[in-house]
């Protein structure tokens, strides 16, 4: 007992003061770092958000999307709990007596220590074999991740020798199951020669201190106090907690628009408290690089580098403007070194990286604050974009077109639109929308059910046009009684938002929201995603509240309620894209999948890629109206992955997705064998 007191005296002054100093360690290195950002909140629904830690910190749940990772780090933390509470246990074990003769809790903490270093031990094995053999391109190995294994294959090692060492001391005598409750170590002390002199134990014990407890206790200094890789083990979990509870790809407007002295984000305290801590959480894996459609098709975007060089742009700035008073800060612009402007532009805002994130690190709404300054404070970007955003602000539309021809689409439905002998529409004609006998304004429907939204695709691009005739002749033949806006519809603003112009897509959000309460609107019907995305969760930021339903989620209604019959068959082969904004943002899988079942001969083949693992076609983000000058097109990338299933259709339900996929179908050449749909357009085929 005199042996074990200054030992254990010894261990509660080195815990204590590890703890006093990783405390103050974590508020200096991270906590006061974070702060540099604006306020956020981030503190509602703290039962939700603890469920979620839980599951995430100690289930794993999104680590098991790809298998061999998610074992092995599963491994590793758990078998690391088992360590720490049978080592804790067995420390506390010896002054109040139950290693004589050991009690069952001693040998229950035995066998859980035991057990914990052997899960380490497979667990690092599989680590070491993907990192320094497999070397996925994904992994950065670096010498602090070599001295991390080597040091903790040395504590495992001597932990168990030493143990070892003392079932051969004691004998099999006093606990004569050591093979039980000590599997491992028992099986190492049939190798040991052990001299029966008496000093010998207490030896042992000054051995175990200096070679093992001392070294374990270095170990996590180096841990918890340095910026190790490890530091994940608790900088994860508090962003975990913080993860934002909405749906993704939600941005958040700039708050106080019309005071703002600035827009987005040029310096890196401008970004929020949340947004500084990802950076900080971010554990360096890869996976979000791995499925990233911007790096895959060879673009100067890594999400992984992006997160990492914005990192340790906060480590070498943030020490500098914490001790400068406010008023003398010169901080570096991000976009200045940081970050390129190719690799900023190259994102499609598809979420995958984030999809892919064991630990819920938000990178779109980072990204978006960045366009947002290069465009409403720099000006700095590309003619592509800067057409867009003219033809937005002229036309109302992406493509520049004349107002007034927003509802010639529908002329083979009856639409005669009104024009006078030079050939210009009526003006009284133009003012009203022009709709007569096939589709009317909403504001002429008797008694209306829904809106039906065309959208700028539905309306100007010769192929989507064709979508929106087959969903009239749907909505028709079910009995819907609908109406659209006509000319008053205008660009519902998401090209606007993604490429960073708040100001312009607020405005033109506005006056949309104004003239749909004006008429009464309750319910909506889009053919867009993203136009589904922002009228349903982003136009509630401005007042705009509404029901809004996509036209998969509307179709399947009406099927499965006998209002729409599908009788005449389409004996071919399909595959499904799920787009990004429709599937990844709003989870919406389902419905277009049962609309493909039940349309007679159709046989749903799925890509590879498919549900929260799908490709994006490269059209988001604004993406759509910018050309791609580096590297593969992303829309033949996944074009190729269509054809790998030797589908006859693709089969689509978003625009964006419809056009990309159609001119890939062309450019690989496959026109002749293959072809793209909207999917109301075969259910258009099967009435």
């Amino acid at each position: 007992m005199k042996v074990f007191l200054p030992i254990i005296l010894g261990f509660l002054v080195l815990f204590i003061g590890l703890l006093a100093i990783s405390a103050l360690s974590f508020w200096w290195r991270h906590y006061r770092l974070w702060f540099l950002g604006k306020e956020e909140n981030r503190s509602d629904q703290g039962a939700t958000r603890l469920k979620t830690l839980l599951a995430v910190t100690f289930g794993h749940i999104r680590f098991w999307k790809e298998l061999y990772p998610g074992t092995m780090h599963f491994l590793i933390f758990w078998g690391a709990i088992l360590i720490f509470l049978g080592k804790i246990v067995r420390l506390f074990s010896y002054p109040v007596g139950l290693t004589n003769p050991p009690q069952d809790i001693f040998k229950y903490a035995s066998f859980v220590s035991e057990v914990g270093g052997l899960l380490v031990i497979i667990g690092g094995c599989m680590a070491i074999y993907r990192r320094y053999i497999v070397k996925p391109s994904r992994l950065e190995t670096k010498p602090t991740n070599t001295l991390i294994y080597s040091w903790g294959a040395v504590l495992l090692m001597t932990g168990y020798f030493i143990k070892g060492y003392r079932i051969a001391i004691i004998g099999s005598g006093v606990v004569p199951d050591w093979l039980s409750w000590a599997p491992v170590s028992y099986f190492i002390s049939r190798f040991f020669l052990i001299l029966p002199t008496e000093p010998l134990n207490e030896l042992l014990v000054w051995h175990r201190v200096l070679i093992h407890a001392l070294p374990a206790f270095l170990f996590f200094a180096y841990v918890f106090i340095t910026r190790t890789p490890l530091q994940h083990f608790f900088l994860s979990p508090i962003n975990v907690f913080f993860r934002s509870l909405k749906l993704k790809g939600i941005l958040a407007p700039i708050p106080n628009f019309e005071e703002a002295e600035t827009f987005g984000v040029r310096e890196i305290q401008e970004y929020t408290w949340k947004q500084l801590l990802d950076l900080e959480a971010c554990t360096n894996c890869g996976r979000c690089q791995d499925v990233c459609p911007a790096h895959l098709s060879q673009k100067p975007l890594s999400p992984r580098r992006m997160t990492q060089n914005l990192k340790d742009h906060l480590r070498r700035e943030g020490p500098k403007l914490l001790s400068t008073p406010p008023d003398q800060r010169e901080p570096e612009a991000i976009m200045e070194k940081t970050i390129g402007e190719d690799e900023l532009w190259a994102c499609t805002n598809c979420m995958a990286c984030e999809e892919a994130c064991p630990v819920c690190i938000e990178q779109i709404s980072r990204n978006i604050d960045l366009r947002r300054n290069l465009v409403l404070v720099e000006t700095k970007y590309s003619s592509d974009i800067r057409l867009t955003l003219k033809n937005l602000e002229k036309s109302n539309n992406p493509w520049g077109m004349a107002r007034g021809l927003r509802t010639d689409w529908a002329k083979d439905l009856g639409v005669n639109p009104v024009r006078n002998s030079s050939g210009a529409l009526n003006p009284a004609a133009e003012q009203r929308g022009i709709i007569s006998n096939g589709v009317k304004i909403f504001s002429e429907v008797t008694d209306p059910e829904i809106l039906f939204w065309v959208g700028c695709c539905g309306s100007f691009d010769a192929r989507n046009q064709k979508v929106a005739t087959s969903m009239v002749k749907i909505l028709q033949a079910s009995g819907i009684r609908f109406g659209i806006l006509g000319n008053e519809e205008g660009c519902c603003g998401d090209p606007a938002r993604r490429i960073g112009n708040e100001y312009l897509y607020q405005t033109t959000a506005e006056a949309n929201i104004g003239i749909m309460k004006g008429y009464g609107v309750k319910k909506i019907l889009t053919l867009c995603p993203h136009c589904f995305h922002i009228l349903k969760n982003e136009y509630p930021q401005l007042g705009g509240d509404f029901q809004v339903i996509h036209h998969t989620e509307f179709l399947m209604e009406l099927i499965a309620s006998g209002r729409l019959k599908l009788t005449k068959p389409i004996n071919k082969a399909i595959t499904y894209h799920d787009s990004c904004y429709l599937g990844r943002a709003n989870q919406i899988f389902e419905p277009p999948r049962k609309i493909i079942q039940s349309i007679p001969g159709l046989r749903l083949i799925e890509m590879k890629r498919n549900y929260n693992q799908s490709f994006c076609c490269g059209a988001g983000g604004g993406r759509m109206w910018m050309e791609e000058h580096i590297g593969t097109r992303i829309n033949q990338m996944r074009t190729d992955q269509a054809i790998a299933t030797e589908a006859e259709l693709i089969g689509t339900a978003c625009p964006y997705c419809l056009t990309m996929l159609f001119d890939g179908i062309k450019e690989k050449g496959k026109s002749e064998t293959m072809a793209a749909y909207d999917l109301s357009e075969l259910v258009d085929q099967s009435m």
